[in-house]
Parts: structure tokens; sequence; C-alpha cells
């Protein structure tokens, strides 16, 4: 969850060798999985109140295991009074809308069973009113929890907050229209919250203590991590005094844990968040930006389309080789193009069907491990509302629609009829009906065919989760080719990022001799032929 307004997106790179891939083949690691990125709450309802819950999901394994995805990453699952349950009022609890505490373990071990993995969002470094460490110590300076929240004075009336001064008074925020809270921080310089800190993230990892993992969690998602907190200056030195002591302590219990931090800043590539903390992954992104384009990062608002420049080849080659030259060989990035901050991607391209799947297949064949949000494989639509509220992201984390009718049961349509993001629903559009699940499956060209070949390909062919990357130089500057090899074998992948058809000899993309593997195809004369915004994936 990003709480930042604003960020200029002014990444300037200059080209660099080709890199490697992150780690050999024949040691453990994640290059080859692919991550479901997913709001729970949206996902599928097992108990008719329109809340996804734990137990749906667990229901929809097979779904996964059908797409071909191999991880997932929940938004965060703890007691919170706001619907994406960041920001909690009970750290220790699952929220009852999802479901019990054995329910949670039951889902992990099930998600084990069908042989994922599973990541947890946390978002430690912040509490809400509701939360007994805020509640009992506001205005209490007697308060056990006193020195749980930090306060600026000694009579407990001034504690840090995002968005406030260090003057301010208890600042309110608006989560609905009705709505309201505080968000104020833990003091995270307390020797009680950093052995909590420490405490809580290894209760995850081996819930019962058994030594072994089959109900813990593989990974982490660190939410907003920070060396300078919220830029406050405050808690400094985070990283190395805050978060790599809860991470080198989590694996010492599982050594093999994957810990991805979001670095606050999106301009960022991660490595020195990586290098101090010990944290495993970064987010790609100067790539998902370079994809599309967006010369701002807006935490509230819209892109004008006309101010876009996506699907550029020479940025996107230049913050790929960036990210390879940066980010250490034992570390790895995370590529998206969607998550639950920003637009829905075929909003973002107005729904053009060759800038969606363009991006789809960068998505899913550079280097790096892919991270699909949940119903990118379907081509929904969703744009950041402008509400003055937590609303705005609703959207963005709308009901997956199995069906087209959100009274259907199963659809997680939690915010039916709740506020004006419903009013803009896909739901109530007519592409309700190509879009659905239940539409698509029956539809051998549908958006869900196209990502589930892709994954498909991706396993399959091992260079495009584990070769090494090199940059296949084309004088049309709307050319961007690739090849991924390993060992024997090296693909070619080969994108037309223009509106015009193009035609290119094999020889010209160094793939003589090659076929295709997926994409189109090679025509009568022997050429490759785009179509505007096409690719293809060619392989000995």
């Amino acid at each position: 969850l990003m709480r930042h307004p604003l960020f200029f997106l002014a990444i300037l790179l200059a080209g660099c060798a080709p890199a490697g891939p992150n780690l050999p083949i024949d040691e453990p690691g994640w290059h080859d999985e692919v991550i479901y990125h997913v709001s729970q709450r949206s996902f599928y309802d097992s108990n008719g109140d329109r809340h996804g819950d734990l137990n749906g999901f667990v229901e929809k394994l097979p779904y996964l295991k059908e797409l071909g995805v191999t991880a997932i990453l929940f938004m965060p699952l703890y007691q919170s009074n706001l619907y994406h349950n960041y920001f909690p009022t009970d750290y220790t609890a699952i929220d009852p809308e999802y479901g019990t505490m054995e329910e949670y373990l039951d889902f992990v071990r099930a998600v084990h069973a069908h042989g994922l993995k599973f990541i947890m969002d946390m978002e430690t470094q912040y509490a809400a009113n509701g939360h007994p460490w805020f509640d009992d110590s506001y205005k209490n300076p007697s308060s056990p929890f006193t020195n749980y929240i930090y306060y600026a004075d000694d009579r407990n009336e001034r504690p840090a907050q995002m968005f406030a001064g260090p003057d301010d008074s208890l600042l309110t925020l608006q989560a609905w229209p009705d709505v309201r809270f505080n968000i104020v921080f833990l003091n995270l310089n307390a020797p009680e919250i950093r052995s909590w800190l420490k405490d809580f993230y290894a209760h995850w990892v081996d819930p019962n203590g058994d030594g072994l993992f089959d109900d813990g969690v593989d990974g982490f998602r660190l939410d907003h991590i920070m060396d300078d907190l919220d830029y406050k200056g405050i808690f400094t030195s985070m990283y190395a005094n805050v978060w790599k002591p809860v991470l080198d302590h989590v694996y010492t219990i599982n050594p093999d844990l994957f810990i991805v931090g979001e670095q606050s800043n999106w301009l960022e590539f991660g490595e020195e968040m990586m290098a101090q903390t010990g944290a495993t992954a970064s987010f790609g992104f100067p790539i998902r930006f370079a994809i599309s384009g967006a010369p701002t990062i807006y935490m509230g608002g819209r892109i004008d389309p006309a101010d876009r420049d996506e699907l550029n080849a020479t940025k996107i080659k230049a913050a790929v080789e960036e990210t390879m030259r940066r980010i250490p060989k034992d570390r790895y990035f995370l590529n998206f193009i969607e998550n639950h901050d920003m637009e829905r991607w075929a909003s973002a391209m107005e729904g053009d069907r060759g800038r969606v799947r363009a991006a789809g297949a960068l998505n899913l064949l550079l280097p790096g491990i892919p991270s699909i949000y949940y119903g990118q494989e379907l081509g929904l639509p969703g744009l950041v509302g402008e509400w003055g509220h937590d609303g705005n992201h609703i959207p963005v984390r709308d009901a997956f629609p199995w069906t087209p009718n959100p009274e259907d049961a199963g659809i997680a349509a939690f915010a039916k009829d709740t506020g004006p993001w419903w009013d803009v629903s896909y739901f109530n559009t007519p592409e309700i009906e190509r879009l659905a699940l239940s539409a698509q499956k029956n539809e051998p060209g549908s958006t869900w065919h196209f990502y589930r070949a892709l994954i498909a390909l991706r396993k399959r062919h091992q260079p495009l989760m584990f070769g090494d990357y090199a940059t296949i130089p084309h004088p049309d500057s709307t050319v961007y080719a690739f090849s991924r090899s390993l060992d024997e074998e090296r693909i070619v992948a080969v994108f037309n990022l223009s509106d015009e058809a193009k035609s290119f000899s094999l020889e010209e993309v160094d793939a003589a001799g090659y076929h295709p593997l997926f994409g189109e195809t090679v025509n009568d004369t022997g050429r490759l032929a785009l179509d505007g915004f096409g690719f293809a994936v060619l392989g000995r």
C-alpha cells in the first residue's frame, strides 16, 4: 500500500552489457515461480456474505493449478477496520470475514498440498484507532502500552502520524463516507516493539513450532519498506537496525524464505534495500513504468492517456538492462504490470487488444519472477477513483467474475451497492458477458487462454525461467528483440511495439533456422510477419 501522493518518473537509463540469471539452475530458488497476487476479499465467497474468504480460496486452488501459477501473494489478513486490512486493530487475529485462525492454518496446509507456495503481505509499522496499544495509551501516559506508540510529548497527546507533522493534533482520515480513522506509528525505536516484530514474523513461519513448515508461510511481502519511515527523521537506519535483525531471525527458522520488499520510492530498483536488510527480492517498478510509459505516479488520480508513451522499445530495453545490472545475482526482482495500487492495464490501454497482450507477454517472458494480479488473466478493466477516500481503489480490487452475475454463489462482490465504485464496476457493463471466466474458458482466443498458454510455454522452456538475457540489436527503434539462453537451448522473443504491421527476416533478429513456438508465425516467404503490437517466441 503506497502512501506518497506523487513521484515523478525520470529514469534516464544508459545501455549496459547483458546480464546473466540471478541464481544457477541447480540451486534452490524462485526463478521458476509464477506469483498470483490477489485481494482475497474479492476472490471467492464460501458462505454467502459477499466477502472472499479462506475456505473459498481453498475451493479455488484447482483453478490456480489449471492456470499454471505456482505461488499466492495475499494482501494482509489481520484484523482491521479497513476493507484492505492495512492499518490493523489487532495483529494477532485473522479478520473474521476471512475465517478463523484454524481455517487459516488449514488454508496454508491446502496450498502446500496442491504444490503451491504462500506469501503473506506484512504491514507492521502502524496502528489504527481500535488497536489496544493506541486506544489505551492515547492521553494516558500511565498505560502499559505507552512505549508501544511513538509520542512526541510526555502527555501522549501527539502521536507520530502518517500525513501529519510533528506538532499536529490527532488527524482523522476518511475510509468510507461514514467511516473515519486515525493512523499512528508504532514506536519502532523501542526494544519492546523490536522484540515483538521478531516474534510476530517468526510465528507465521512456523505457527506450531514443530520445525515443519506445512502450516507456515513460504515468504513475506514487506509493505512500504523505508530506511527513514515516511521521511520524518523519527525512525532512521531502519534497514540495518529494524529490518535486518527481523529477517536474520526468521531465516534462522527457515533459511529458504522468500522475502520481497516493496520499495517505498517506486523509482528505485531496490538493490540498497536488499543489501542492507537481507530481503530476497524487490519489485521491478522501473520495468513496469517503462512498459506503461507513465511519466508520473498518481496515488489517487488517473494518468492522462495523452501523457503516456507506453510500450516504448528503447525505454523498456534500457530499464531491463539497468535492472539486470543493479540487482545482484543472489537476489530477485518481480515483474508485473498490475497490482492493487494501480490502474488495471486493460483500462490504461483502453482495451487495445494488442497492447494488452504485448505487455502480458513481457510480464512473463522477461527476466525476473512474474507476478500476475488476479483478473489480469481475464483482461479486467479498472481505474483508480477520485472520491477522496479509501474507496478510490475498489475499482482495481473488484470481485473476480467467475460468472457474469454478481448475485451468483461465490462472487465476492463485497462492495456491491456501497458507493460510486460499484456504479463503475465491470459487473454493471455489457462487457461482463465477455470478461467472466465462465465465458472465457469457452472461447479459445480469450485472454485467459492466452495467459494459460504463455505460462505453460514458460514452464516448458527452462531458458525462460533460468536463462541468460541478451538484447538483440535492431535498427528499427520500435522493435524489441531479446534472447534467453541456458546450456544448449536458446529462445528468441521479438516484439513489434508499434501500430504498423512489420516483417523481418529471421537473420535480422538473430534467429536463423528458428521456428515459432508462440505468437505469430513465419509466412510463406520465410519472413517473420508481426501485426501491430504483435510478438513471436522462436526456438530451434
